[in-house]
């Protein structure tokens, strides 16, 4: 165990980015008025709120999914990965998604558990959709806090994307809302 005191040192690297996005994704958005949230146009076909709630339903399939991933992957005799595979595995996401850098202030955002999302200042027309998804990566979390070091290194998580190491697929998912969000969202957000 490390500084989760919950996941093994392999997931955290990777769950706590996912944290970070999130919050930083709940920040933003508790700051605009629901007029800008909502806006689409020509020039502009997908609102912020779309994108977010693209995020969220990518989670959700995620949530969804994983038990079910562990499970069927339990039926077969795969071979422990090594740390080799995971940034393979990692890289070839990135190269898929080709995201820019995190935004500044990115690791300012302190964060260790989905249960400490802080969704306080998020306006009501936004907060159910932001309690649904705070809820969702408490699923994941609490799935993936079941898991040992070991089991960390051998499951395997099947999607639509592919198959994946299980750091894989949550960097996976952070990557793929990032990317939703540095096309739908950032470019129509003030700093």
């Amino acid at each position: 165990m490390n500084e989760t005191d919950m996941l093994t040192h392999i997931l955290e690297i990777f769950w706590i980015e996912k944290l970070r996005f999130t919050q930083y994704t709940i920040n933003k958005i508790a700051k605009i008025p629901d007029s800008e949230y909502e806006f689409s146009s020509a020039d502009r076909p997908k609102s912020i709120a779309w994108a977010v709630e693209q995020m969220v339903a990518f989670d959700r399939n995620f949530a969804f999914y994983l038990p079910l991933s562990l499970r069927f992957g339990a039926l077969f005799s795969f071979p422990p990965y090594k740390e080799l595979d995971v940034e393979k595995d990692v890289e070839d996401i990135r190269d898929k998604f080709t995201p820019p850098a995190f935004p500044l202030r990115f690791l300012d955002i302190s964060i260790d558990s989905a249960k400490l999302l802080n969704i306080t200042n998020v306006n009501v027309s936004k907060e159910k959709l932001i309690k649904d998804w705070r809820l969702t990566l408490i699923r994941i979390e609490d799935r993936l806090a079941g898991l040992s070091e070991k089991e960390a290194f051998k499951k395997r998580y099947a999607s639509l994307s592919g198959i994946h190491t299980l750091p894989g697929a949550i960097n996976n998912s952070t990557e793929f809302c990032h990317f939703l969000w540095n096309k739908h969202a950032a470019p129509f957000l003030e700093s």
